[in-house]
C-alpha cells in the first residue's frame, strides 16, 4: 500500500491541500518537442517555392520505418480512414466491423461512404477490441473490420488477422494512438492488409495536422492516393500532352509539404521517446500495483505498450462513492483526467443509428469506461510526477475505501 502523510490527509475535494497545485502541475504533453531537424527540412521547402517534393520523402522514410512497402500521406486519421474504405469500394448495403471504444475519426468514413457501422465489444480490462468480440458482429454484408490499438498497445492482431482471412474481410489496422509500436516483432500498421496514422498536435508522432497510410500492396495503396490525393483521378500522358480523368469520386485529403517536414524530424526522435514512455509508464504501474482496488494498465507483451495515455482502472465493489465523485476527488488533488466515456462511441454520438441497442449489448466497453480513469502521458514524465501520482491515487483511494 503507497502510503505518505500527504496521502492520509484531508483531500482537496473536501479542503484539505492538493498532492499537487497550481503553482506546480504535473509534467503535460505539451509544448512538443520538435526533432532537430524541423526547421532545416521546412527551410528547404520555402526555399524551392513549393516545388521540392517533402511528402514524397515522408512516405519513403514512414514506410521503411513501419516495415510496409508503401505509405500515403494524408491531412488527417479521419481521412485516412476514409480513403481506405474508399479505395476499398466499401458503399451503400455494405458493413465495416469496428471497436465501439475508439473516437469519431474510426468511424466517419463509414457514414460518408454509406455503409453500416457495426460496433464489436471489447476486452474489459484493456478496452481493446478482440478477434472473438469482432467475430460476434460479422455478417454476409461485413466489407472490412478495423481493429483500433487504443491507449498506445496494439490489439492481439494474429488472431484478428486469422478472422479477416477467415471471412475474405481486410483488416484495417487503426494506429492513430500507437506509431510505431510492436506485436511481436511486426511494427504496427504493417501486420493488417492496411494502416492509418494520425499526427495531430497530441499524437505520438506530431506535426500539428496529418496521417498516413501504410500497406504492401501496390493496387491499395494506389487507390488510396487515387482517392485521397488526385480527388479521384487518374492521369494520362500521350502525345499532346497531360490528360486526367474521373472515373469515381475522391477527396482533397493530402498531406502538407510542412506538415511532412515536421514528420520526418519528429519520426528520428520518436523511437527513442517512445523507449522514454515505456519506462516511465512502467515506473507508475509499479507503484500504483500496490495499492488495492487499481489495477494499471494489463500488458500482453513485455513493452509493447507505447502508453499514449495512461489509464488505471478501478474495482468498484472496493469503494463506498461513486466514479464521478472518485474523478472530482482525483482532479482537486490535481490530476487532469477523466473516466472516458466519451471514447465509448455510441454514448458520444447520438446521431448513430440503433445507439441505444448497441450500448445495451456493449457490456464490457461500458464496464470499461466507467471503470477507466485515463489522463495524458509524456515520456518527459519526471521522478516526482511518478511519485505524485502514485500519492494521488493512494490519497483518493485511502479516503473512499468501502
Amino acid at each position: 500500500m503507497v502510503t505518505s502523510s500527504v496521502a492520509s490527509g484531508k483531500l482537496a475535494v473536501e479542503g484539505g491541500t492538493p498532492v499537487r497545485g497550481p503553482d506546480n502541475p504535473f509534467t503535460r504533453n505539451s509544448p512538443r518537442e520538435m526533432g532537430p531537424k524541423a526547421l532545416d527540412l521546412v527551410k528547404k521547402v520555402l526555399d524551392s517555392g513549393w516545388t521540392y517534393s517533402m511528402v514524397a520523402d515522408f512516405e519513403q522514410v514512414f514506410a521503411e520505418a513501419c516495415g510496409t512497402d508503401y505509405a500515403v500521406g494524408v491531412s488527417n486519421c479521419t481521412a485516412a480512414n476514409h480513403a481506405v474504405l474508399g479505395a476499398l469500394g466499401i458503399g451503400p448495403g455494405d458493413e465495416v466491423v469496428v471497436s465501439a471504444i475508439s473516437d469519431y475519426g474510426s468511424i466517419a468514413g463509414i457514414g460518408y461512404q454509406g455503409a453500416k457501422i457495426a460496433f464489436s465489444d471489447v476486452d474489459e480490462h484493456t478496452g481493446k477490441t478482440t478477434a472473438e468480440e469482432m467475430e460476434k458482429v460479422i455478417t454476409p454484408r461485413t466489407k472490412a473490420i478495423i481493429a483500433v490499438h487504443f491507449y498506445g498497445q496494439m490489439c492481439e492482431m494474429d488472431p484478428i488477422v486469422e478472422l479477416g482471412r477467415k471471412h475474405g474481410v481486410p483488416v484495417i489496422e487503426d494506429v492513430a494512438q500507437t506509431t510505431l509500436g510492436h506485436y511481436k516483432g511486426k511494427t504496427a500498421g504493417s501486420i493488417g492488409d492496411i494502416g492509418t496514422f494520425s499526427f495531430n498536435s497530441s499524437k505520438l508522432l506530431s506535426t500539428n495536422t496529418g496521417g498516413a497510410v501504410t500497406t504492401d500492396n501496390q493496387e491499395l495503396a494506389e487507390a488510396v492516393r487515387r482517392f485521397a490525393v488526385d480527388r479521384g483521378a487518374i492521369y494520362l500522358v500521350n502525345q499532346i500532352g497531360a490528360a486526367r480523368y474521373h472515373p469515381g469520386p475522391g477527396y482533397n485529403y493530402r498531406m502538407g509539404e510542412l506538415e511532412a517536414a515536421v514528420a520526418i524530424a519528429n519520426l528520428e526522435t520518436l523511437p527513442a521517446q517512445n523507449e522514454r514512455r515505456i519506462e516511465r509508464g512502467e515506473k507508475l504501474s509499479a507503484e500504483l500495483a500496490k495499492i488495492d482496488g487499481l489495477t494499471p494498465p494489463r500488458v500482453s507483451e513485455p513493452g509493447s505498450h507505447l502508453y499514449w495515455m495512461y489509464h488505471v482502472q478501478f474495482d468498484r465493489e472496493k469503494f463506498r462513492v461513486g466514479m464521478d465523485e472518485i474523478e472530482l476527488a482525483i482532479k482537486a488533488e490535481g490530476l487532469d483526467g477523466m473516466f472516458p466515456m466519451y471514447y465509448l462511441i455510441p454514448h458520444s454520438h447520438h446521431f448513430l443509428e440503433n445507439r441505444e441497442q448497441d450500448l445495451a449489448r456493449l457490456v464490457n466497453a461500458r464496464s470499461h469506461v466507467e471503470t477507466t480513469f485515463r489522463f495524458s502521458w509524456t515520456y518527459r514524465m519526471t521522478d516526482s510526477d511518478i511519485t505524485d501520482i502514485a500519492e494521488v491515487f493512494a490519497k483518493v483511494t485511502d479516503a473512499y475505501r468501502a
